[in-house]
């Protein structure tokens, strides 16, 4: 089997198709969308831009997204518990970014050599 190389890329304004993205409630004024970060958080702007690459030396993706924000009032008052979970990775590892509802790894690789320089505690 072969191939050509190629290069795709795209920018999408993820406000256009709101529903499509999950964005239709959050950008909402009239709600409390993101309850314990901020009350009347709203979502103003959302872009994303993203590319994949197939060449000789391989196969290259990555993508962007930003979202835009504005809000009018104060944090709210902490009435959450929050637990804090420390995890220090200093061996070789693997991850795997999975799509939950398909199973479909959608990104995979491999540390061999963490870089434990500004790990908490060093």
């Amino acid at each position: 089997m072969s191939t050509v190389g190629f290069t795709a890329t795209a920018e999408h304004d993820l406000l256009a198709r709101a529903a499509l993205f999950g964005l239709a409630a959050a950008t909402d004024p009239a709600g409390d969308h993101f309850p314990g970060i901020s009350p009347r958080l709203v979502v103003s702007q959302a872009r994303q831009s993203a590319t994949a690459s197939f060449s000789a030396a391989g196969f290259l993706a990555a993508a962007v997204t930003a979202l835009g924000f504005r809000t009018g009032s104060a944090p709210p008052r902490d009435t959450t518990h929050k637990r804090v979970v420390r995890l220090d990775v200093d061996r070789p590892f693997g991850f795997l970014a999975v799509h939950r509802p398909t199973g479909l790894v959608l990104v995979a690789g491999w540390v061999t050599d963490p870089d434990t320089r500004d790990a908490p505690g060093r």
